[in-house]
């Protein structure tokens, strides 16, 4: 017979994580079924985001970002390409290489899209009381931290 004593800090944080893990999954898998605009995938979405915020980009760094083949990445890009939602330029400091930028139509896709999406995110927050919003915003910045340290942790 083992006798427990009081969790440790590790304890305590080893529970955190995988209730933040199993959170984040079930979240991260409803928003992906957040309807979108025609022919709009959370894919092309989130690489419309990348293309937008991070463009003009390289197809090997946009894959790296979504965290995809840069195989994977040419296909989904050339698609892009072929809707008119990005183009790609020479890059000037590479001869042989390209980058990506959105084009009008392809910000115009992405805007409406993330309205879209933080428009029902926002409405479904509405339903939180006072003291449960003022714990999200305090627990955007904790996760802002634990990205940047994820982040450097994966850069190591």
């Amino acid at each position: 017979m083992s006798v427990q004593g009081p969790p440790t800090e590790t304890d305590s944080r080893s529970e955190i994580a995988a209730l933040l893990h199993e959170q984040f999954a079930r979240l991260t898998r409803q928003l992906r079924t957040l309807e979108l605009p025609q022919g709009m995938t959370p894919e092309r979405l989130s690489a419309l985001s990348v293309i937008e915020k991070r463009g003009p980009i390289s197809v090997t760094a946009l894959a790296d970002n979504e965290m995809v083949r840069p195989a994977t990445m040419s296909r989904m890009v050339s698609a892009l390409v072929d809707e008119g939602l990005v183009k790609r330029t020479e890059d000037k400091s590479d001869g042989r290489g390209v980058l990506v930028s959105t084009t009008a139509k392809g910000r115009r896709a992405y805007q409406r899209a993330q309205e879209q999406r933080l428009q029902h995110f926002a409405e479904v927050l509405e339903s939180l009381n006072a003291d449960q919003v003022v714990a999200m915003r305090g627990l955007t910045s904790a996760l802002e931290r634990l990205t940047v340290l994820l982040d450097k942790t994966a850069n190591d």
